[in-house]
């Protein structure tokens, strides 16, 4: 309760590390389809025909396009990554700030990374997936449903809890509040909640 409240504490190299990592992240998930091969594109293959040209597609198909790319990809991602761990770990009782700065950027980046996999396969690649193609959609798309999880999870289970416990230590204040929201109708009850301010300025919770 008392890191929840006291938003002020977090430096703010701290909030400008998390938008950083955050960059980075999605950087590398970013950088890692121009990895992909096309193996309709090459002139071995173009050139062969029955079964030597699916041996050639195969063995295309298994292989890397642009290797430093790929290295650049995975440096970036894991740089982003651990930093967004690390800075999880260091305010891991700050849920609103958590879900602000590391959750939910990181899941529009991993849903961004999994989105850019996508439309390259099927517009540059032909619809080939590659190996590193199929890599990079586990690696985001697990990405992503691990921080939709965590999202999840600290938004609708640990704010509850916080909210309970500051209803009970402060059980006049929520009495008032129950029963204003039992007068209101459904519209106030909108307009309540539209106008509601945010517990940390330029949250979503």
């Amino acid at each position: 309760m008392e890191m929840l409240l006291h938003l002020d504490r977090i430096p703010r190299v701290h909030n400008i590390l998390a938008a950083g990592f955050g960059w980075i992240l999605l950087a590398g998930f970013l950088v890692i389809p121009g990895t992909f091969t096309s193996f309709k594109q090459t002139e071995a293959y173009e050139n062969a025909s029955g079964d030597a040209a699916s041996d050639i597609a195969n063995s295309i198909v298994n292989a890397i396009n642009n290797v430093p790319l790929v290295y650049i990809s995975a440096a970036l991602s894991g740089v982003g990554a651990l930093g967004c761990i690390w800075l999880w770990y260091r305010w891991r009782k700050n849920y609103v700030w958590l879900i602000n700065r590391i959750f939910l950027p990181t899941l529009l980046s991993s849903l961004a990374g999994v989105l850019s996999t996508i439309v390259n396969v099927y517009s540059a690649r032909e619809g080939v997936w590659s190996v590193t193609a199929k890599i990079a959609a586990i690696v985001t798309g697990s990405c992503a449903g691990v921080s939709l999880g965590l999202f999840l999870i600290y938004n609708f289970w640990a704010l509850k809890g916080v909210r309970k416990q500051h209803d009970e230590e402060f059980p006049e204040e929520y009495r008032r509040k129950e029963k204003q929201k039992k007068r209101e109708s459904v519209m106030e009850k909108v307009k309540r909640k539209a106008h509601e301010p945010a517990i940390q300025p330029g949250s979503i919770v």
